[in-house]
């Protein structure tokens, strides 16, 4: 995108002349000077959907997209600048005086009323001095505008008493100034603050707003304390969103006084106790939400008496019996989400007194079979019984149930279905983890997501991928069939599937060689095959893939050499337990962005290229990353797997034919977390650069040839958890007083000549000279290398608790597609997935 600058007075010149909220046209010409400012305006504007097309002398400009202008005057009142409304249109994204001259600064912008800039996400501003001058200021929206640098916010905004609106979401806020008591805003009516980087409590001047405040939105910030009672001084609220804050203590009862409140919103945050009954108070209530791990009880019956309510949800660690009471009332309820530990005594023949749009409940005790009373519901678009203990189905009236259903999420049940003649219309599918068997059932071209992973299914994938009738393009973004039973080749009919962005493959038995049609799907980001049968040489160019970031093909028979057409946005390249041969080509060292590099176990021969230091991810260089993986990896002499590697950083040359020294620059890639050179034929002695390699978590250089004495240097590694020396060449003493000393002595068998803690074998009195002679001699360089005894225990525990601590478990987040998903039905907002890269997903 093309950057430019103009002077915040440029905006506002061509934002002048009190913007309202009328939508009229105006009955006399355009002013001459507003349209002149206007088309200077967008000369500097980066329209890429042509957007503003009708803004040319031809037209008058009150008839302009976004303008709006006075019908008497013919003075621009309104230009209505915001990106949800004019996508494809980029405002500068900083702001000086190169398009304007002293002659244009003839306006009055103390008469400007409206301004709405938000969505622009590309513009910074690094003060808000400029809004002094708007002193009739009604309307303002700079939401996703960059106001990190602001501090002073909140007095600027106090200079305007005549603000009705106020919308400051996600523009990078810090300071709440939460001991101000008072703010001059008399007339507001509408403060949205909502995801901003507040971390104080609630601030006093909150509780002295006007009294026509109506709506407040404080959510995904980290305010913290209790809700205090002085919030009974806004008694219009009718809206109030403090949902995914850091809130503590009860929630109160005395918000059942707040007879206005149509919208609450609580959930996310450390409330404790039970859900007070008096919310059942709340008559004009359309939407609540309550969710909270500190939560206990039931939930009150009293909620089935709020005949507005639209939308329900209620989370965390609440458990208890629902029945029909509380849902006697709820006539209009749309959507319900029941997240937590609940279970239900409902009559058989039960009929609900409403009509759901969506529904989850997840975590519920559902099963084991679906409850009658949930066939009744006829328009729902999401269905989320997932975790519900459902086990079995009436198959054909459950697949026609949910055949016009836009989303089902049937996840981590123990459901039990033959699906081999099944078709599935959903858009957005999720039934991993069930007892799901038979052949892999057909998707309707509609579909955007796909995964029926850790199933039994069985038989050929060519059903699903090659219809024998032919298939339109598929939408299809996101598949994986991963964990299942599924044989036969891999089919050549990947033409009509290149919307993938992620395909999962991994853990079948799936054989045969990579068909070519797989290089039309240049737009994966990621690409996994591991544990499948599939053999051959890898010989996709995949060097046009320019979004993807991961590839996985361990585990496999693939031959010949290593793939050399690879993508510079990579950053995960697993090829391990294959039968790759030749050397490590120079191609994988130009992959600017790789953190984790696993080649182990294969048949690689000859040197480890120097050019490694190349890969400058390793060595401290930042790339932006918006996935994280699940990676299986090979560590401490055994397979683990982590679910979060976003600051892990791997590189894994084990089991192969290596040979020659270990190139000095490898020790230079000072990010490395875990190294394994083990395995190979590698000779020489360990560089002493190998102590500034400060990050390092596990080494392992064990069965090689390796010799000389192990570097002293090696004891700044004072993160290091994991260690394996054994069988190799090593001579003399185990340096002393680091934490080399609590490693096990299997660390270091193998080592004839090795002697010294944790081994048995003392050292000599002339070795000990020796290695004293040597400690003088370099003492004035490595002084810093030698730690006493005591250091070098208390090093030595931080071995043990750091290795402890590595190995705390790891919060999935595996591209959280699910969890946005799931974040839609918990705000109970319609769903609307139109970019696939902006999802967040958690899955198993």
């Amino acid at each position: 995108m093309v950057c430019f600058t103009l002077q915040i007075s440029v905006v506002l010149l061509l934002l002048l002349y009190a913007m309202t909220f009328h939508k009229g046209i105006c009955s006399t010409s355009c002013n001459a000077k507003d349209q002149s400012a206007l088309l200077i305006f967008k000369r500097g504007v980066v329209d890429r959907s042509n957007m503003l097309s009708s803004w040319s002398n031809e037209e008058d400009c009150c008839a302009w997209k976004g303008v709006q202008c006075d019908n008497m005057t013919g003075r621009v009142t309104r230009l209505d600048l915001n990106q949800e409304n004019l996508e494809g249109l980029s405002l500068p994204s900083t702001l000086n005086q190169s398009l304007v001259t002293p002659s244009d600064t003839h306006a009055n912008f103390s008469s400007l009323k409206y301004l709405d800039l938000s969505f622009n996400e590309d513009l910074h501003l690094d003060n808000l001095q400029w809004l002094s001058q708007l002193s009739s200021l009604k309307y303002l929206n700079l939401s996703l505008i960059s106001l990190e640098n602001e501090t002073n916010w909140l007095q600027t905004m106090a200079m305007h008493p005549s603000l009705l609106e106020l919308r400051l979401a996600s523009c990078h806020l810090k300071n709440i100034s939460p001991s101000v008591k008072f703010v001059n805003f008399t007339s507001l009516v509408t403060l949205d603050l909502s995801g901003n980087y507040f971390d104080s409590e609630l601030p006093y001047w909150i509780f002295n707003l006007s009294n026509d405040i109506s709506h407040i939105d404080l959510s995904f910030n980290t305010i913290q304390g209790q809700i205090p009672k002085s919030l009974l001084n806004l008694q219009n609220l009718k809206y109030l969103g403090l949902d995914n804050n850091e809130f503590t203590g009860p929630i109160p009862d005395w918000l059942g006084e707040h007879q206005h409140l149509q919208h609450l919103g609580l959930i996310e945050n450390m409330f404790s106790g039970s859900i007070p009954s008096s919310l059942g108070n709340l008559t004009s209530l359309n939407q609540l939400t309550v969710s909270s791990d500190l939560l206990s009880g039931n939930l009150p019956n009293t909620i089935g008496q709020l005949f507005n309510l639209r939308r329900l949800y209620i989370g965390g660690s609440l458990s208890g019996v629902l029945s029909e009471k509380h849902f006697s009332k709820l006539f209009n309820l749309e959507a319900l989400a029941l997240n937590s530990n609940f279970a239900f005594d409902l009559d058989p023949n039960w009929i609900p007194p409403f009509q759901l749009h969506q529904i989850s409940l997840r975590n519920t005790t559902l099963g084991p079979t679906i409850p009658e009373w949930l066939y009744t519901q006829r328009t729902l678009d999401i269905l989320d019984i997932s975790y519900s203990g459902i086990s079995s189905i009436n198959a054909d009236r459950f697949w026609s149930f949910v055949s016009n259903i836009g989303a089902i999420l049937l996840s981590h049940n123990a459901i039990s279905a033959d699906l081999t003649n099944v078709t599935l219309n959903s858009g957005y599918i999720f039934m991993s983890h069930n007892n799901f068997t038979g052949g892999i059932p057909r998707i309707s071209t509609n579909v955007s997501i796909f995964d029926i992973s850790s199933n039994s299914l069985s038989g050929p994938i060519s059903p699903l991928l090659c219809p024998k009738l032919g298939r339109e393009k598929s939408l299809l973004s996101y598949m994986d069939l991963s964990y299942n039973l599924l044989t036969g080749v891999v089919p050549d009919c990947w033409e009509n599937w290149r919307g993938l962005l992620f395909l999962f493959l991994n853990s079948n038995k799936l054989g045969g060689e990579i068909p070519p049609s797989m290089g039309l799907l240049d737009g994966l980001i990621e690409m996994d095959l591991q544990k499948n049968n599939l053999f051959g040489k890898f010989s996709l160019d995949m060097s046009n893939f320019t979004s993807l970031v991961f590839i996985n093909l361990g585990e496999n028979n693939f031959s010949g050499v290593l793939p050399t057409k690879m993508p510079k946005s990579m950053q995960v390249m697993i090829l391990r337990s294959n039968q790759f041969a030749g050397k490590i080509p120079p191609e994988t060292c130009s992959l600017p962005s790789l953190s984790q590099l696993d080649l182990s176990q294969n048949k690689l021969s000859g040197s480890i290229p120097p050019c490694v230091y190349n890969i400058t991810r390793m060595d401290g260089a930042r790339a932006a990353s918006h996935f994280q993986f699940s990676l299986d990896l090979f560590w401490k002499g055994r397979e683990l797997r982590y679910e979060d590697t976003g600051l892990l950083k791997n590189l894994d040359f084990s089991t192969n034919n290596l040979s020659g020294e270990i190139p000095p620059e490898l020790f230079s890639l000072t990010e490395l977390l875990f190294l394994n050179l083990s395995r190979n034929n590698l000779m020489g002695k360990i560089p002493s650069k190998i102590g500034g390699m400060k990050n390092l978590e596990s080494l392992d250089l064990s069965n090689n040839h390796l010799s000389g004495e192990i570097p002293a240097a090696i004891s700044n590694l004072s993160f290091l958890s994991f260690l394996n020396l054994s069988y190799n060449d090593f001579t003399g003493q185990i340096p002393l007083g680091t934490q080399l000393q609590s490693f096990e002595a299997w660390s270091y068998a193998g080592n004839p000549k090795l002697c010294g803690l944790p081994l048995t074998k003392n050292c000599s009195k002339e070795e000990n000279y020796d290695k004293a002679k040597q400690g003088e001699a370099n003492e004035s360089q490595n002084t810093s290398l030698y730690l006493g005894m005591g250091v070098g225990f208390v090093v030595g525990l931080w071995g043990l608790w750091g290795s402890l601590f590595l190995n705390r478990a790891w919060r999935h987040k595996y591209f959280r597609l699910l969890d946005r998903i799931l974040d839609w039905i918990y705000v109970f907002v319609a769903l609307k997935i139109n970019k696939f890269g902006e999802l967040r997903a958690s899955s198993r």
